[in-house]
């Protein structure tokens, strides 16, 4: 399977990131947005309808301001109480009636284009009449509009109703009583109101959908409408007064309800929906704010991941080269403080193995030490290359936190503790503090998957000396090959004892429950050199590649314990497939000074 690089992957996790941060600062401010928008804009909508409200209230309100100018004026107090003519009453009242219900003034005018109340009609006692018209008429439609307002009037008079509303399809003619101070009827007034004028008012809201408006007269009667008629049977319902966001009809919407004069009611109502109509260019900016910052924020990622990535990449093809045939292959010098220490080290490394190389063709050191230090140092850049590649995966699937713990640790590992070059015994708690840096990262790298046990059964076997990198590789075998392939959570126990009184032996135990490995096939290996035995599909078998690696180590350790204790050791291999791998090694104890090499200095 293809692997992705480190750049793709720091990318992607950065990328990702942002894109949280972002989805979560764009869900707070469209929240916060949204219900300040939508508060803001629901208030908004109240006011228009009840300014809308108000409006035909004031249009009204004209009306009676005008029946008060009527029952104070002098003249036509004369005319309700005794007319001694009619024509030389239409002479006289007629200005008057203009005066005291003036139909031109700009409270009976809507929009200053059409009025209100048309038409005014005066009866008294006796059913004479006086009249005034906004437009002008015939002298044949005058008589014949008089005529149907006197029976209006004649009937009104037969009930003891304060107001009447008769409604034809051109106007509403509300009808009510005038009386003198002492509350006695000494005559009624007809308002011919305009139907086109009552439309123009309360169609102002008409620009919002799902509108829905009416006139009511008294408690149930509609005389104008506009919208579907089972809104208005429900509206009728609702309370006298009210202004706010009701349910109608399972929805929920804006609506508005006052009352005026002449038992007049006004309710209009619009959908809850108009609140987000506005909304759609707002949201269209906001959708390309949004993208122009999602850009953004993919090339600053990919700017950033491709500046930390491109100095690891140099690092690996570095030692890529310098574990081929290309020693003199050194790292350029970082900015960063963890990649310079990392260089620094390699570098270090790379100057003492060359210088080493050259010592042992050059000056024909002594066998037992060049093969311990060629095998030492063959251990050197495997091991080094083995962490990086752990740390450059770790990369790939944490924060650059969890990046610089892992490469300060592996710095200090390097640095302090595996690159000793003339040492060739150290004691036993300064390998064991190796083998302790090296669980720490494989622990970071698996998590709960790997967990791990060292123990010492008395403090004094810290003190003894046994050959410098004998435990790491095989705590490194035993993770890498024993529970690398395995599933499930593996446990790597490290146990130091000694036995014996006269001749003391430390027994150094490694114990994994990996996958294991075959005894027998291992032993088959011993007169062959690698494994390229391959499956049916062309790849290496996984038990067959662990048992290649294992050997290997298992050979090069070997080798060492027999260049320095000859046949004073021994080594123990006790495994099974599938329960995992045990291996044991016996040594005479030493105590002492440290064991470094004589000769062969820089």
């Amino acid at each position: 399977m293809k692997k992705r690089t480190l750049n793709k992957e720091l990318t992607i996790l950065m990328m990702i990131a942002s894109a949280c941060t972002l989805l979560s600062a764009c869900v707070a401010v469209l929240y916060v947005f949204f219900s300040f928008f939508i508060q803001n804009t629901s208030e908004d909508i109240e006011y228009v309808l009840k300014n809308t409200s108000q409006e035909f209230q004031a249009h009204v309100q004209f009306i009676e301001d005008g029946a008060v100018s009527i029952r104070h004026n002098q003249m036509l107090d004369e005319f309700f109480e005794n007319a001694e003519s009619l024509d030389l009453t239409n002479e006289i009242l007629k200005p008057q009636l203009s005066y005291s219900m003036d139909l031109y003034s700009d409270r009976n005018m809507i929009q200053k284009q059409m009025p209100f109340v048309t038409s005014v009609y005066l009866f008294n006692n006796e059913n004479e009449c006086v009249y005034e018209h906004y437009y002008a008429e015939t002298l044949e439609m005058e008589k014949k509009q008089e005529s149907i307002y006197q029976m209006l009037q004649s009937r009104f008079r037969k009930n003891n109703h304060p107001y009447e509303c008769v409604t034809d399809e051109e106007n509403i003619n509300m009808i009510f009583r005038i009386y003198d101070d002492s509350m006695v009827e000494k005559g009624v007034c007809i308002a011919v109101i305009s139907r086109d004028a009552v439309q123009t008012i309360l169609n102002e809201t008409a620009s919002y959908s799902d509108c829905t408006w009416m006139v009511i007269f008294g408690d149930e009667r509609v005389i104008a409408s506009r919208g579907p008629w089972s809104n208005i049977e429900e509206l009728v319902t609702k309370k006298r007064v009210y202004n706010g966001t009701i349910s109608l009809s399972d929805k929920k919407v804006i609506a508005c309800s006052d009352v005026s004069g002449f038992q007049l009611r006004t309710m209009i109502a619009v959908g809850r929906k108009n609140i987000f109509t506005g909304l759609k260019p707002t949201i269209f900016m906001f959708g390309i704010g949004l993208g122009i910052v999602v850009i953004l924020t993919i090339c600053v990622s990919f700017l950033a991941s491709n500046r930390f990535s491109k100095q690891v990449s140099r690092m690996i093809e570095s030692i890529r080269a310098f574990d081929g045939d290309h020693l003199d292959v050194r790292m350029e010098d970082s900015s960063i403080q963890e990649f310079h220490d990392i260089g620094f080290v390699f570098n270090e490394m790379a100057d003492r193995i060359e210088h080493l190389i050259n010592q042992v063709y050059e000056k024909q050191l002594l066998a037992a030490q060049a093969q311990t230090k060629y095998l030492q140092a063959q251990i050197n850049p495997h091991f080094q290359f083995n962490i990086l590649a752990m740390l450059s995966l770790k990369a790939k699937m944490a924060g650059n936190d969890e990046v610089y713990e892992g490469l300060h640790a592996f710095s200090k590992l390097t640095q302090g503790k595996i690159f000793r070059e003339k040492e060739i015994k150290i004691k036993v708690s300064e390998e064991l503090e190796i083998v302790q840096f090296y669980l720490y990262l494989q622990k970071s790298r698996y998590q709960e998957k790997l967990s791990y046990e060292i123990l010492v059964d008395d403090k004094m076997i810290n003190e003894d000396l046994i050959p410098r990198l004998l435990i790491e590789p095989l705590v490194e075998n035993a993770i890498s090959h024993g529970l690398e392939p395995k599933r499930e959570n593996g446990t790597v126990t490290v146990h130091l004892y000694e036995i014996g009184e006269e001749q003391p032996m430390l027994h150094i135990c490694v114990e994994d429950n990996g996958i294991g490995f075959d005894l027998k096939q291992m032993e088959q290996m011993e007169d062959q050199q690698g494994c390229t035995e391959k499956t049916e599909s062309g790849t290496q078998d996984p038990l067959r590649k662990a048992i290649e690696h294992t050997h290997t180590g298992l050979e090069n350790t070997k080798r060492m314990l027999k260049i320095l204790y000859g046949e004073k050791h021994k080594l123990n291999v006790e495994s099974e497939v599938g329960k995992g791998t045990k291996i044991e090694i016996v040594l005479p104890v030493e105590r002492g000074e440290r064991y470094v090499e004589s000769n062969g200095s820089r």
